[in-house]
Parts: C-alpha cells; sequence; structure tokens
C-alpha cells in the first residue's frame, strides 16, 4: 500500500517532501488547492469518520498535509484538521448491494488509519452510492433499514440524496445517493459536500453539552448578582469590603466559566456557517412525499447552535453586569469617602476657627500680662529712686500706664505680622 502527500486539483497524487523551516508564500498557495475530492464512478460504499485526539494523548495535531491511500478497488483519504482528523475510505463495489453493506472496519481501525491511538469518535458515516432512484422509494430504504427519512433532489437535478440521520448501533449514521447524472469529478464533489454536513454539524453540535452544563451554574450566577445588586443598595459603609470581595468572587467564575467555554461557543459558530454554505451548496428540490435534506438538518441543528449563541451571549452579559455593580460599589464608596472627608475638612475648619479666637484672647491676655509686669517694674523702680532720695512724682507713674500699654500692644502687633508674612 503506497502513501502520498495529495496536491493541485486531485487528479493525481505526488509525493513532495515537508517543508523544515517555516512556511513559505508556496505553502500559503498550495493552501487553495488542499482537500481535493477522491473521483471516482458507479457504485461504491464511503465509510468517513471523524476523530479528535484526547487529553494528554498528542492533541495537537501536527501538519495539515492530505494524505491518500490506494490498494486495488479501496481508497483511503486522510485529512488533518486544525482539532480534528477525519479519514474517508472508498471501496468499490461490482452492483448494487440489495442491503446496506457492512463495515469491515472497526472504530479503532479507522483511528489507527488517523495515525491516532487514542482518539474520541466525532461522528462516523456511510454512504452508499447507487445508480437512478426507483419510482417507488420506499421499498428501497426499508431494505437499507431506514426509518424516518428525509429526502432531496441536488446538484440540479444530477442526484437524490435519503438520510434518517439516525446513529445505529456501530456509531455510525446513513446516507443514500442516487447518481443520475453525474461524472466522477461532480460525484466525489458531491459525496465530500454531503459528508463534510455531517462533519461540521457533528463539531459544532460539541458545544451543545457545555451550554447545557453551564445552564445550571448561569440561573446561579444570575440568582447571585440580583442578591449582591439589592445588596449594595442596602449594605453600610462598615460592611463594603466583604461586598466587594462576593461582587469580585462572582466576577471570577463568570469569567473562568467564559475562558472554558469561548473556544467551544467559536468553534460553534464557525462549523455552522459552513454546514449552512454546504447546505447551500447542495442546490436541493423538493422529492414529493419527503422532507428536503437540508431543511431537516437546519431545523434540528439551528436550535443548537442559537442555544449556544445564547449560552456565550449570556456569559458575556453577566460578565459585563458584574463589572458594572462593581463601578457602582466603587462609586459609592468613594461617595463614601469624599463625603467623609468634607465632614473632616469642615471639622478641621471648625477647630481652626476656634484656634484663632482662643489665639486672639490669649493674644489680649499676653498684653495684660507683659504691661502688668512692666508697670509692676516701673513702681519698684520709682520706689527705689525715692528711697535714694531722688523723688518722682506719681503722675510720671499715671502717665507710663497707656505709655506701657501701646508700646507692647505695638510689639505684639508687629510681631504677628512678620510671622504672617513669612508664612
Amino acid at each position: 500500500m503506497g502513501k502520498s502527500v495529495c496536491t493541485g486539483d486531485g487528479a493525481g497524487s505526488v509525493p513532495i517532501p515537508a517543508p523544515d523551516n517555516a512556511r513559505t508564500d508556496t505553502d500559503f498557495n498550495a493552501e487553495l488547492h488542499a482537500r481535493p475530492s477522491i473521483y471516482f464512478e458507479g457504485p461504491a460504499f464511503v465509510e468517513h469518520a471523524a476523530f479528535m485526539p484526547l487529553e494528554g494523548h498528542g492533541r495537537t495535531i501536527d501538519g495539515f498535509h492530505d494524505s491518500v491511500w490506494a490498494d486495488g478497488d479501496v481508497s483511503v483519504r486522510i485529512e488533518r484538521h486544525t482539532e480534528f482528523v477525519t479519514v474517508t475510505r472508498l471501496r468499490k463495489l461490482e452492483s448494487e448491494p440489495s442491503t446496506w453493506p457492512t463495515s469491515d472496519l472497526a472504530e479503532d481501525d479507522l483511528a489507527r488509519l488517523a495515525g491516532l491511538e487514542t482518539a474520541q469518535l466525532v461522528c462516523r458515516i456511510g454512504l452508499v452510492v447507487a445508480s437512478e432512484a426507483p419510482v417507488e422509494l420506499g421499498p428501497r430504504l426499508a431494505a437499507y433499514g431506514f426509518g424516518d427519512t428525509a429526502a432531496s433532489s441536488i446538484g440540479g437535478g444530477s442526484a437524490q440524496v435519503c438520510s434518517d440521520f439516525r446513529v445505529r448501533a456501530d456509531l455510525s449514521s446513513r446516507i443514500l445517493l442516487f447518481n443520475m447524472d453525474l461524472n466522477a469529478h461532480r460525484l466525489g464533489r458531491m459525496v465530500r459536500r454531503l459528508l463534510e454536513i455531517e462533519t461540521y454539524r457533528a463539531m459544532a453540535l460539541l458545544g451543545l453539552p457545555e451550554a447545557r452544563r453551564l445552564a445550571p451554574m448561569l440561573a446561579g450566577f444570575d440568582g447571585k448578582l440580583v442578591r449582591l445588586t439589592n445588596r449594595n443598595l442596602a449594605t453600610p459603609v462598615t460592611e463594603h469590603k466583604q461586598l466587594l470581595d462576593e461582587i469580585t468572587a462572582l466576577s471570577s467564575e463568570i469569567i473562568s466559566a467564559t475562558a472554558e467555554t469561548r473556544n467551544r461557543f467559536g468553534a460553534t459558530s464557525a462549523y455552522s456557517k459552513i454546514v449552512e454554505e454546504r447546505i447551500a451548496l447542495l442546490r436541493e428540490t423538493h422529492v414529493p412525499g419527503f422532507q428536503r435534506f437540508g431543511t431537516f438538518v437546519v431545523r434540528r441543528f439551528r436550535p443548537a447552535v442559537r442555544t449556544c449563541e445564547a449560552t456565550a451571549l449570556r456569559l458575556e452579559q453577566l460578565s459585563s453586569a458584574t463589572v458594572h455593580l462593581i463601578d457602582l460599589l466603587q462609586t459609592r464608596i468613594q461617595v463614601e469617602i469624599e463625603y467623609q472627608n468634607a465632614i473632616q475638612i469642615q471639622a478641621m475648619a471648625d477647630r481652626a476657627a476656634t484656634q484663632v479666637k482662643i489665639q486672639r484672647a490669649v493674644e489680649g491676655f499676653s498684653i495684660i500680662a507683659i504691661s502688668y509686669y512692666l508697670l509692676g517694674m516701673l513702681k519698684v523702680t520709682f520706689e527705689t529712686l525715692d528711697h535714694a532720695g531722688v523723688h518722682v512724682s506719681p503722675l510720671v507713674m499715671l502717665v507710663s500706664i497707656p505709655i506701657v500699654i501701646g508700646t507692647v500692644c505695638m510689639t505684639v502687633l508687629r510681631v504677628k505680622h512678620a510671622l504672617k508674612s513669612e508664612a
């Protein structure tokens, strides 16, 4: 069994060496020709499976080169995508089978073909390519084990696709394609398109379990947010720190949940767009008596995608609401601080005014005290002179009283003025 890397339009397989250095412009241009279909004719049984490497078992997918293996009437294509690997095995049939073909490969065998020892099966599809559709589809669908089936005429009436989208015991779903007017190239592209719809649909729905897991958590977050918002309006100043700690803890939980699911929900949105694009490319028309293939997929698929989108939006809104609540609490704390500062400033102003009044009173007492001591000294001086035989008239003492008081007042005022000037 040979192995080669497929390039160009897929008409052949040309081995090319993988570059060891950084990618060049030629490598990027090669992406335009990547992932060509396996072209074939006649009745065939196509098995397709998508795998995701498990955590701790080489989760990172190295390289994105596709490979094709061929061995007689069996061809195998391996495609490596960003987060999953697909295996497509084509087995040509000599004639149309009367019953659904039995696969000779187990899930582990398909994983080993993809080069994965341990992986999670995302989806598995069996597709039978038959000739023109019979006038009565019922007996053929019953022979293949189909239940409630969706069917469409696709490719402008060149083919007809049928599927009941049920997962069997081997974890595979079944698609029946009747080829009326498709050549090998168009048939390969149409088969690839149908397989991509199922693969990307399954990859998109990986976000639904996350959305369901988060649903009770989000309800709890909403309840906490309402309670904390109500407490923010009635909490006294002394409990603001505790309230801020609780809001911060809630915000951390929401941010953690957002970070855990952001990539998954983003992938769901991207894969859903690919599914809708591939369905549009089918160019479906109605088959009497059956629901259209694309309509069935979209009606079951869009609600799940919208659930993921709504969950992601709800997480974003909760995160924004907690940030706003923190801002409101901080604003309230800031207002309280400013109010307390205003009270303290007013108290300081009142104390300063009281100190000014006390200072003025002290100044008055100081003038009286200094004048009293100076006049006392003058009196002692006059009495000493009188004992020494020098008589001083009592009028001198009387006149000196206003002079001393005035001199003391002027001196105190000059000192006060000098201190103010320095300040």
